[in-house]
């Protein structure tokens, strides 16, 4: 299957004059045994690319497609090409959307659809006409493919793509956005952990320290080899077990053979950088990162909810900073989707980003999407009406910390102190 793209090229970029096809490859078995050409292809551009996230390698990708849903439609990698030579990439794979999940209320209706692995598009230079090219192609793929939607996780608002996204959607389209557009927050780090930490003032340093003492012996221990990662993923799920996210969200961190084989391909690959924190010997919380082409990017954190009136993800982030100093600095720190105070405090630049689900114009996406709309205008209005009545942060808290704690005064008055605790 292939379209030929209809792009009118920027002035400034003669060498994406060029007419580009962009050719749809489907990922079957050869795939899985490296034996295809497109597979090769793919890690080229990958080595090429300037930009680019561990989560885009083609084996990670290949690993989230073992363990996609059983879906009709079936995972693909479009192709874009000029002059012959592969110039970016747009992995697609199935995902199924529970509209309960996204703010629906009642009837848990679930809808087949697409999802933009790895949350952008690879390409080589970061031409504005191969991603342009890339979105055309993929719009095409969704409608031909009889999927319900293609999803964008976590699209940034300084990203290529999302110029193409606001440039090229079709006005039909359906447009969603269930958890609206939050701040994303990145640091830049400087030559030295020195220059960073003397950001912070002198009275914010020995806060840093004073809390640290509360943890009394502590050891980060960092996760980069194949096998070192069983006993992450075990430590790991106790720690999520006892954390807000679960609570509020599900649990995050399940130790199956999904996650054992993902962050296995990582580790193979060089591009796995994850951390245990202990205290006293006794484990306190995780954080599944991954680093490569100069950004490490902050997957997922966790901490147990018993240590949580010392701020223990703030203290971890500090010992963690320390350690991208000392060893393979990147030059950004990606926090990725979502805000938290912690997140305000340590980092340098911000921008913004949300998931996006793009939803053709079929009658039974415009009642799908209308619907869960409608849920979620009802929702908000509760929320509004719990903020008015002064009752809104204790239950924030009661989601995070649970009953017992909002019941008992001292402790009350402790998480209350630190309510944006890292996650």
């Amino acid at each position: 299957m292939s379209f030929t793209a209809d792009l009118t090229p920027p002035a400034t970029s003669p060498a994406a004059s060029a007419m580009m096809t962009c050719r749809v490859a489907p990922l079957d078995a050869a795939w899985h045994d490296h034996l295809s050409q497109p597979y090769w292809e793919w890690r080229q551009l990958y080595g090429r690319a300037v930009v680019a996230a561990p989560m885009q390698h083609p084996d990670h990708v290949l690993g989230e497609a073992r363990h996609a849903p059983h879906l009709k439609l079936q995972p693909v990698v479009i192709f874009a090409e000029r002059n012959g030579q592969c110039v970016g990439a747009a992995p697609l794979i199935p995902k199924v959307c529970q509209t309960r999940r996204v703010g629906s209320i009642g009837v848990n209706q679930r809808v087949p659809g697409l999802r933009l692995a790895g949350n952008d598009f690879l390409v080589a230079d970061a031409d504005p006409a191969v991603t342009a090219a890339l979105f055309d192609a993929a719009l095409q793929h969704v409608v031909q493919a009889g999927a319900a939607f293609l999803l964008i996780e976590d699209l940034d608002d300084q990203t290529v793509l999302a110029q193409s996204v606001t440039e090229k959607t079709p006005k039909t389209w359906l447009p969603f956005r269930h958890a609206g557009i939050q701040p994303r927050r990145r640091i830049q780090l400087p030559s030295t952990a020195a220059e960073y930490w003397n950001r912070f003032s002198t009275k914010t340093r020995s806060t840093f320290r004073r809390k640290l003492k509360k943890f009394g012996e502590t050891r980060l221990e960092r996760i980069t080899d194949v096998a070192d990662v069983p006993r992450f993923l075990e430590i790991a799920h106790q720690i999520s077990l006892q954390t807000w996210q679960t609570r509020q969200l599900g649990l995050r961190v399940r130790n199956n053979a999904e996650e054992l084989e993902l962050l296995s391909i990582l580790a193979r690959e060089g591009l796995l950088r994850s951390y245990l924190w202990f205290s006293n010997g006794e484990p306190v919380a995780f954080l599944i990162g991954n680093q490569d082409k100069g950004g490490f990017h902050y997957e997922e954190v966790g901490y147990a909810t018993p240590f949580a009136k010392h701020s223990p993800g703030q203290m971890m982030l500090i010992q963690v900073m320390d350690d991208l100093f000392a060893k393979d600095r990147p030059e950004w720190f990606d926090f990725g989707g979502g805000d938290a105070d912690y997140k305000q405090m340590f980092a340098s630049h911000e921008s913004r980003s949300g998931t996006l689900w793009l939803w053709p114009p079929t009658l039974s996406n415009l009642a799908t999407v209308n619907y869960v709309r409608g849920c979620r205008r009802v929702r908000q209005t509760a929320r509004r009406a719990v903020v008015t009545l002064g009752m809104a942060s204790r239950a924030r808290q009661w989601v995070r910390y649970g009953w017992n704690r909002l019941t008992n005064t001292k402790s009350s008055t402790a998480v209350a102190s630190t309510p944006n605790d890292s996650e």
